[in-house]
Protein backbone atom coordinates (compact mmCIF):
# COMPACT_ATOMS: atom_id res chain seq x y z
CA UNK A 1 0.00 0.00 0.00
CA UNK A 2 3.02 2.19 0.80
CA UNK A 3 4.67 1.23 -2.19
CA UNK A 4 1.64 2.30 -4.38
CA UNK A 5 0.86 5.05 -2.60
CA UNK A 6 4.62 6.61 -3.30
CA UNK A 7 4.36 5.85 -7.07
CA UNK A 8 1.15 7.66 -7.25
CA UNK A 9 2.44 10.75 -5.63
CA UNK A 10 5.78 10.45 -8.12
CA UNK A 11 3.67 9.61 -11.23
CA UNK A 12 1.43 12.90 -10.07
CA UNK A 13 4.59 14.99 -9.30
CA UNK A 14 5.98 13.84 -12.79
CA UNK A 15 3.07 14.79 -14.46
CA UNK A 16 2.56 18.29 -12.92
CA UNK A 17 5.97 18.78 -13.95
CA UNK A 18 5.94 17.78 -17.82
CA UNK A 19 2.62 19.67 -18.17
CA UNK A 20 4.66 22.98 -16.93
CA UNK A 21 5.20 25.87 -19.61
CA UNK A 22 8.74 25.50 -19.78
CA UNK A 23 8.68 21.61 -19.85
CA UNK A 24 6.18 22.02 -23.27
CA UNK A 25 8.38 24.42 -24.79
CA UNK A 26 11.74 21.71 -24.96
CA UNK A 27 9.49 19.01 -25.62
CA UNK A 28 9.32 17.32 -29.40
CA UNK A 29 6.41 18.75 -31.20
CA UNK A 30 4.54 15.80 -31.45
CA UNK A 31 4.60 15.39 -27.43
CA UNK A 32 4.14 19.41 -27.49
CA UNK A 33 1.01 19.01 -29.19
CA UNK A 34 -0.30 15.83 -27.50
CA UNK A 35 0.82 18.05 -24.00
CA UNK A 36 -0.91 21.46 -25.10
CA UNK A 37 -4.14 19.44 -26.37
CA UNK A 38 -4.47 17.70 -23.09
CA UNK A 39 -2.94 19.89 -20.53
CA UNK A 40 -6.43 20.35 -18.33
CA UNK A 41 -6.95 16.36 -18.31
CA UNK A 42 -3.55 15.69 -17.38
CA UNK A 43 -3.30 17.77 -14.67
CA UNK A 44 -6.35 16.85 -13.46
CA UNK A 45 -4.99 13.15 -13.37
CA UNK A 46 -2.41 14.25 -11.42
CA UNK A 47 -4.45 15.96 -8.54
CA UNK A 48 -6.20 12.56 -8.82
CA UNK A 49 -3.29 10.41 -8.53
CA UNK A 50 -2.63 12.77 -5.50
CA UNK A 51 -6.02 12.38 -3.73
CA UNK A 52 -5.87 8.65 -4.47
CA UNK A 53 -2.47 7.81 -2.53
CA UNK A 54 -3.69 10.49 0.27
CA UNK A 55 -7.02 8.32 0.45
CA UNK A 56 -4.77 5.01 0.68
CA UNK A 57 -2.89 6.26 2.78
CA UNK A 58 -5.97 8.05 5.19
CA UNK A 59 -7.55 4.32 4.62
CA UNK A 60 -4.81 2.46 6.17
CA UNK A 61 -3.45 4.56 9.21
CA UNK A 62 -6.60 7.43 9.58
CA UNK A 63 -6.68 10.62 8.66
CA UNK A 64 -4.22 12.54 10.61
CA UNK A 65 -1.70 9.77 10.18
CA UNK A 66 -2.39 9.35 6.37
CA UNK A 67 -1.93 13.07 6.34
CA UNK A 68 1.31 13.65 7.23
CA UNK A 69 2.22 10.31 5.95
CA UNK A 70 1.39 11.91 2.23
CA UNK A 71 3.08 15.02 3.24
CA UNK A 72 6.65 13.14 4.45
CA UNK A 73 6.19 11.67 1.43
CA UNK A 74 5.76 13.76 -1.17
CA UNK A 75 8.39 16.41 0.55
CA UNK A 76 11.50 14.23 -0.85
CA UNK A 77 10.17 13.34 -3.63
CA UNK A 78 9.24 16.73 -5.00
CA UNK A 79 13.03 17.29 -3.52
CA UNK A 80 14.41 14.69 -5.74
CA UNK A 81 12.70 15.32 -8.69
CA UNK A 82 13.93 19.33 -8.44
CA UNK A 83 17.20 18.26 -8.31
CA UNK A 84 16.81 15.54 -10.79
CA UNK A 85 15.96 17.57 -13.27
CA UNK A 86 17.36 20.61 -13.12
CA UNK A 87 21.01 21.80 -13.50
CA UNK A 88 22.60 22.74 -10.28
CA UNK A 89 26.23 22.81 -11.03
CA UNK A 90 27.83 26.14 -10.00
CA UNK A 91 28.09 28.57 -12.90
CA UNK A 92 30.94 31.01 -12.97
CA UNK A 93 30.72 34.34 -11.99
CA UNK A 94 31.86 37.20 -14.40
CA UNK A 95 33.62 40.05 -11.83
CA UNK A 96 32.82 43.45 -13.44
Amino acid sequence: MIIFSLLLILMGMFILYKCSAKQISKAKPAQQQFLKRFKTQLRLSAFLCFLLAGSLLCLKYGSSIGFINWWVFATPITFLLVLCVNDVTMQPHKKS
